[in-house]
Formats: structure tokens, C-alpha cells, sequence
């Protein structure tokens, strides 16, 4: 069983794809604190990864068919939505999916739970309340901002499965099996 563990963090870190030359091109990961101000016509959403685990591994974090970051190990992200019902949703090795009605002026917290999966770290996506939100968020160590590369990219991990999400999510946020 431990051969089995480490063979699969070994596969993980050194999986095809997975690289920090690429990685720097899709994100900027900073020691930083960010915290945006809330807007009185926009939902404010915090995506936090408040776990090394995985760390190496990108999870993308979309609300619809837009993207609203991508983290790494003990890092967050944050961004604005329109009120109303989105579908939200993750993709590593598997996506995770759920529906949330969100309000203007107000703000969420995405939390992105990370297990092993076959060849890298799968996603469980789940929506804090606001008194667990803000502990995770102060566990995250790293802000990380999308830059054109991330936001090009994430605009094709969109094309290629948010109908996987929108299945998933109908499912009730099931997430077992591969995409």
C-alpha cells in the first residue's frame, strides 16, 4: 500500500503537462495578500486551496463557460460574478460541479478539496459558509492571478468540458470516474 502511495505522488509530480515553466505562463502565484473590495452590484467568490496536497497539480475554477482562477497547493484565488444561479465548477483529473445561487454584494467561498486520483490530484468542490470560509482563507498562503496565457487556456478547458460540468452538476456535483 505505501509503494502504491508513493508511486502516485511520483506520477503526479512528474506527469506529462505538469511543469513550473508552464505553470508560470498561466498564472502568477505570489506571497501576497489580496483582498479585493466587495462591489454593491457583483458576488464576490473566493476559490481557496488551503492544502499543499497536490501541490504541483493545477485545478481550474469556472463559473458557466468563465473562468474564475487556478490554484496550486496552498494558494487562492478571487473574482466577481453576476448575481444569480451559476453553475460552478473545477477540473483536474476529474471535474466537480455544483449549482449555487449567489447575491450582489456579498461574498463566497469555493473551497477545492483535493484527493489522489490515477495519474494526478482529482477535485471535490464545496461552498463554505462565511466562518469556515475566512479560516481557509487564512491558511492559503499564495494569491494567484490568471494571466492572457491562463485565461486563453481556460477559455479551451471551458469548450472541452463544461458540458461534462453541467452532467455532473444535474448529478448532484458527482464527480466519480473520468471526464
Amino acid at each position: 500500500m505505501r509503494a502504491a502511495v508513493v508511486c502516485a505522488v511520483i506520477c503526479a509530480v512528474f506527469a506529462p503537462g505538469v511543469s513550473v515553466a508552464e505553470d508560470e505562463d498561466f498564472a502568477v502565484r505570489e506571497k501576497a495578500v489580496v483582498r479585493p473590495e466587495i462591489e454593491a452590484d457583483k458576488a464576490l467568490i473566493y476559490i481557496v486551496r488551503p492544502t499543499s496536497a497536490g501541490t504541483a497539480i493545477r485545478m481550474w475554477v469556472f463559473a458557466d463557460d468563465t473562468v474564475l482562477g487556478l490554484t496550486k497547493g496552498d494558494t487562492y484565488a478571487s473574482a466577481y460574478v453576476e448575481p444569480g444561479e451559476h453553475l460552478f465548477w473545477s477540473r483536474a483529473e476529474n471535474v466537480s460541479a455544483l449549482t449555487a445561487t449567489v447575491e450582489a454584494g456579498k461574498t463566497y467561498y469555493l473551497k477545492q478539496n483535493v484527493r489522489m486520483g490515477g495519474l494526478k490530484a482529482r477535485v471535490k468542490l464545496e461552498i463554505l459558509d462565511e466562518t469556515e470560509g475566512h479560516e481557509m482563507l487564512a491558511k492559503c498562503g499564495h494569491h494567484s492571478t490568471l494571466t492572457e496565457a491562463g485565461r486563453a487556456r481556460a477559455a479551451e478547458i471551458a469548450a472541452e468540458k463544461l458540458a461534462v460540468a453541467k452532467e455532473k452538476a444535474a448529478k448532484g456535483g458527482a464527480d466519480a470516474g473520468g471526464d
